[in-house]
């Protein structure tokens, strides 16, 4: 157990330090091609996405996944899912291509036809990616997934940013992704020595197992992706720019600090047999990302007024309200991903569908009401409703298949919940102070003022419940060595 863990610590920091340095760049990324693309750029490229994560659907059976859950796969496991990639992917790519006319009508815009024309190439090429590159994450290697991401992004973000220089349109996100995708295949074969075969002989196997994660990811797409149609056909190619570019930023706490932590606990929580050790590191895990990811959320949506004038400029000022909504909609998301990943490992895929399938009613039964009388802000309106009703029911579900107490819960969320709401009204009434000032100057004033109260809050209240053991002793002992380990190199 002791090694699992610390193969487990150790695999957490490369992974989050790969998302780190891969969202470094995506940020630098997007800002400079925000000021370089207009709206309807981003929007343009978003519908054909969209429609090539609807085929993608036909392929989202997550078999990586059963591979890693899975203790004793076997190269028919591998050489198997590896051929169904194939044929998913090539199939894919030629529905984009069919699709590219039937689509451009439906969305009433000609240049989509050419641009999933371009798309369907990175479908090709994706398909044949080595599945040997899962043994890293089932074998808790994450160094080497590190190096895999870093090479990746680094080529991609070149050659984007270069072609937006050059062509000033479009066509700059379809080369970047394009590219991406090569220089994914090449390493693929590069970094990993196996060399798949078709071979179809544990296809009983893996649909045993995948068929709910096929349910879940259908369910997954429409909740974060059925919007995108919507908004797409009702306001046009700006508008679902600007949403497509909040929900980039907003969702910053969820997808690139969350999901690489839940992306090493999912083999780390498998490779555990005991109930209550998975509980114990359920509860950890639980504590340290609502004390460091939720006012990281929560802090973007209380200076989303500033971050946008600063980072995207003025033609981006309809998304401040958007982004406002999703990022609280991100943060309490965050502290959600874990337990998906708990019932994952602990053999219980249909728990996540459930409450994927709540979520989904609840959405789409209020998104109506509230786009007709907030427009796209309602939107955001409707995922936070989502959150009030699923939240208690998957707290629930955890509960009961660990067995942890209330105490223990609420123990580990009562603090950083109250720094943060204290972090939000005083960053409000701090930038409502500077409102003349230059954007650039409120964003780092109120930031800076954000980030003093969420701390000071959080020690007060630590201090103030007797100092338990949790999340706060260990970032503030871990804030402490580093302080410590400096202090030594230059003295």
């Amino acid at each position: 157990m002791e090694n699992i863990g610390r193969r487990v610590g150790i695999g957490i920091i490369w992974m989050v330090g790969a998302r780190l340095f891969d969202r470094s760049i995506g940020i630098v990324s997007t800002v400079i091609l925000a000021r370089l693309l207009m709206p309807a750029d981003f929007g343009l490229v978003a519908m054909a996405t969209a429609i090539g994560a609807i085929l993608d659907l036909l392929g989202a059976f997550s078999f990586d996944l059963a591979l890693i859950q899975n203790k004793n796969a076997e190269r028919k496991h591998y050489d198997t899912v590896w051929t169904f990639n194939v044929m998913f992917g090539v199939f894919c790519g030629l529905c984009l291509i069919v699709l590219a006319h039937p689509a451009a009508g439906f969305y009433k815009e000609a240049r989509l036809e050419n641009v999933m024309y371009v798309l369907s190439l990175s479908y090709f090429l994706n398909a044949f990616t080595n599945v040997g590159l899962v043994a890293f994450r089932k074998d808790l290697n994450f160094d080497k997934e590190f190096h895999f991401i870093f090479w990746r992004r680094l080529v991609t973000f070149i050659i984007t940013i270069g072609a937006a220089l050059l062509f000033r349109s479009y066509w700059a996100l379809l080369m970047g992704m394009t590219v991406g995708r090569l220089v994914s295949l090449i390493m693929s074969y590069k970094m990993n020595d196996y060399r798949p075969r078709f071979s179809l002989a544990a296809s009983r196997e893996l649909f045993g197992f995948s068929k709910w994660l096929l349910i879940n990811n259908i369910l997954f797409f429409i909740l974060h992706r059925g919007c995108t149609f919507i908004i797409g056909r009702l306001y046009g190619t700006s508008t679902l720019g600007i949403y497509a570019i909040s929900r980039e930023i907003s969702s910053l706490p969820s997808t690139e600090l969350v999901a690489p932590i839940n992306r090493v606990m999912f083999p780390g929580f498998s490779k555990m047999r005991d109930v209550a050790q998975i509980s114990q590191a359920y509860l950890k895990l639980f504590g340290l990302i609502t004390l460091t990811i939720l006012p990281i959320g929560i802090g973007i949506a209380a200076v989303a007024a500033p971050l946008v004038e600063t980072m995207l400029g003025a033609k981006w000022m309809a998304a401040i309200p958007v982004i406002q909504l999703l990022a609280i909609h991100g943060a309490i998301g965050a502290t959600q991903g874990n337990n998906g990943v708990v019932w994952l490992s602990l053999g219980h895929p249909r728990m996540t569908t459930s409450v994927a399938a709540i979520f989904l009613v609840v959405l789409f039964s209020s998104l109506y009401f509230f786009m007709n009388a907030y427009g796209v802000v309602g939107v955001g309106l409707a995922y936070i409703l989502g959150h009030v009703v699923t939240v208690p029911y998957s707290t629930m579900v955890s509960k009961r298949l660990l067995k942890f107490s209330w105490p223990s819960f609420f123990g580990t969320l009562w603090r950083p919940v109250l720094a943060v709401v204290a972090m939000y009204a005083a960053v409000h009434y701090i930038d409502a102070q500077l409102i003349s000032q230059p954007p650039l100057l409120r964003l780092i004033i109120d930031s800076l003022a954000g980030a003093t109260v969420y701390a000071a809050v959080v020690l007060l209240a630590w201090r103030a419940a007797g100092s338990p053991d949790g999340a706060e002793e260990f970032v503030l002992a871990r804030v402490l060595n580093g302080w410590t380990t400096l202090r030594r190199r230059f003295t």
